[in-house]
């Protein structure tokens, strides 16, 4: 069942009480990732209960969820979902292009609606709980991002060592990812960095993870994740684009706003003169 077959067969009902409609208004919202969804979140972020859903299911035609589950996953693989997709919908249609001006201003629209976006489902408390974590330096810090979440997550480990010892930047390479985990314990944290399409070496640690005691958060741009039932912090940064590539904006901006936690808590003197030191040995930067 792909989403506009979802809507139709939603708009054959004769009615709809107030429940139904909260769910298929959610469901519309975030259809390619329903796949990943379990139910008790589900329910929860729509704010009903499972027998509310299940019955809306069946009104549809579905034993329950599983099954609704399975057709919209069998649906989304025909979706367009990767950069070549993109590339080869974009290419179908010049037009869709626009000319250097409107590219500019249309896509720093772009930037700005998603930074507006997350600043307003962002959560104070949460913010906090997670530089709370990360600062406590009684165990080590790992940081992962696959793909185009590398960036971001060798960013925050680079200005992380200016702040706390003991911050590990770990390697998407199932090869050797059991070395640099091998010393793992429940005093460690864990900071993962994934966007939809989800990395399946980032969901396998953080459930990991998870299940050695660490803290955990994340950075995702989807409520509904495979990492929802795993994490201690969960951030939901906007990446919408309209390019062949979505956009990570929102994402950069949140990691910098963690390091400015950070580092108003830590203790920085020494590491930033060592650092800086260092620099100078090795004829870092030219004079």
């Amino acid at each position: 069942m792909n989403k506009q077959e979802f809507i139709n067969a939603v708009n054959r009902f004769d009615s709809h009480t107030d429940a139904e409609k909260r769910i298929a208004q959610y469901f519309m919202d975030h259809y390619t990732v329903l796949p990943f969804a379990k139910i008790d979140e589900l329910c929860r972020q729509i704010g009903i209960g499972k027998a509310t859903l299940g019955r809306f299911l069946q009104r549809l035609g579905f034993s329950g969820f599983i099954q609704f589950k399975k057709q919209v996953t069998e649906d989304l693989t025909q979706t367009l979902t990767t950069p070549i997709e993109r590339y080869e919908y974009h290419t179908t249609d010049p037009a869709r292009e626009g000319n250097a001006e409107t590219l500019l201003s249309s896509h720093y629209a772009e930037i700005m609606d998603n930074m507006e976006k997350t600043f307003d489902a962002l959560s104070d408390q949460d913010f906090e709980n997670a530089v709370n974590i990360m600062r406590d330096q009684r165990g080590k810090l790992y940081v992962i991002g696959s793909a185009s979440s590398e960036a971001l997550a060798s960013y925050f480990y680079m200005l992380a060592r200016y702040l706390r010892k003991d911050v590990v930047l770990l390697k998407a390479d199932i090869s050797t990812l059991p070395h640099q985990l091998v010393d793992v314990g429940k005093e460690d944290i864990l900071l993962a960095i994934s966007y939809h399409r989800y990395s399946n070496i980032t969901v396998k640690l953080v459930h990991w993870f998870h299940e050695c005691g660490g803290k955990i958060v994340v950075i995702t741009d989807q409520a509904v994740n495979p990492f929802v039932s795993f994490c201690d912090v969960l951030f939901n940064v906007e990446s919408a684009g309209t390019g062949f590539f979505n956009n990570r904006a929102a994402g950069f901006a949140l990691i910098e706003a963690l390091i400015k936690g950070l580092s108003h808590h830590q203790e920085k003197d020494y590491r930033f003169k060592r650092i800086e030191n260092l620099f100078d040995e090795f004829g870092v930067f030219k004079s």
